[in-house]
């Protein structure tokens, strides 16, 4: 195994289990990983030996000890071969994958503004500052009428209110 550490989405076709359960087992700390850093935050990164042993995954261990016989030897150079070509074709899928996704988060990433697009939205917005600088204007025209109207009512209720001398106590 050439990596130490591989991707979450690496790590969830390694184990067949789905992204989010990876992503809950880093949460809950029973997988080893690393935080790599990147312009929208943080990657992570999946030990691959936590990630074998939590879900049972073999992984292939090198022939080490003596030179097996020139027979076996043939057998085991060819199925080498096989592996490794296996194994390559399965590396080039996941980096045209990994590619293939790089392209698309730059390709969602990337807005352009045009000069007649911001000089449109420019106008936009200075229109909606004056609408917004009319409305307050007649808005406060509004509470000054109320309030206009309110102290005519007031003095209006205090009238009312005032004693009533009977017409013939004028004189008086």
């Amino acid at each position: 195994m050439s990596k130490e550490f591989i991707t979450i989405h690496e790590a969830a076709e390694l184990s067949g289990k789905s992204v989010q359960t990876i992503r809950r087992a880093l949460k809950s700390k029973k997988l080893k990983h690393r935080k790599r850093k990147t312009p929208q935050g943080f990657n992570y990164l999946v030990s691959r030996a936590s990630l074998c042993e939590i879900y049972d995954i073999k992984q292939e261990i090198p022939l080490e000890g003596p030179a097996p016989a020139k027979e076996t030897t043939n057998v085991v150079s060819e199925a080498k071969a096989k592996s490794e070509k296996v194994i390559n074709e399965v590396v080039a899928e996941q980096a045209e994958k990994e590619e293939k996704a790089i392209q698309e988060d730059k390709a969602d990433d990337e807005v352009i503004i045009r000069a007649a697009d911001f000089h449109s939205f420019a106008q936009t917005m200075e229109r909606m500052m004056s609408q917004h600088a009319e409305e307050r204007q007649n808005f406060l025209r509004l509470v000054n009428t109320l309030q206009e109207k309110i102290f005519v009512l007031e003095n209006q209720i205090n009238l009312l209110q005032s004693p009533k001398k009977k017409w013939y106590q004028l004189w008086k």
